[in-house]
């Protein structure tokens, strides 16, 4: 009868081993659930807000110091989406802020984030831009919703994509 009483309690302990661990990786796995919820908000909470800074920098320029302004914009660039800043500006804004003395002064509205990763994200932004140049009797006022794809590089979320909506 000790053989019977020895083989239950092994198996007794073993169930409970068994029981500990199962429980000990059901909260690891708990924990790293809630570690990576609490990452993907902190990560929306920033990419919003990078969004909210940037956007204006890259939207606004005055062709008194276009160098100046561009160089502030790029900063806010991956260096993919860089280059076609570099080429859109070059080509077509550049020429035609200094020709007709154009001003552009963008400000976020609203911003809300779309979709978003720990390191990657969409946010759409509402963006009001007022435009002066010497062939309006007025400055005008546009008004415009982009879907920004921010990438987070070097500890700073960038842009890496605008698009309208």
């Amino acid at each position: 009868m000790t053989g019977v009483r020895r083989s239950v309690g092994v198996a007794v302990v073993a169930v409970m081993a068994a029981l500990a661990v199962l429980l000990a990786a059901l909260s690891a796995f708990a924990a790293a659930r809630a570690s990576h919820r609490q990452a993907l908000d902190e990560a929306r909470k920033q990419a919003a807000a990078a969004a909210a800074s940037a956007v204006p920098i890259v939207l606004s320029y005055d062709y008194r110091h276009l160098p100046r302004d561009f160089a502030r914009a790029e900063a806010q660039l991956t260096p993919n989406f860089r280059k076609q800043y570099i080429r859109t500006t070059a080509k077509g804004v550049q020429p035609l802020a200094a020709k007709y003395r154009a001003i552009s002064s963008a400000d976020v509205t609203a911003a809300g984030v779309v979709d978003n990763g720990v390191d990657r994200a969409v946010v759409l932004v509402f963006v009001s831009q007022t435009v002066t140049n010497s062939l309006l009797s007025a400055p005008r006022l546009d008004r415009s919703r982009i879907n920004v794809t921010l990438v987070q590089a070097g500890g700073r979320w960038l842009i890496d994509k605008l698009a309208p909506v």
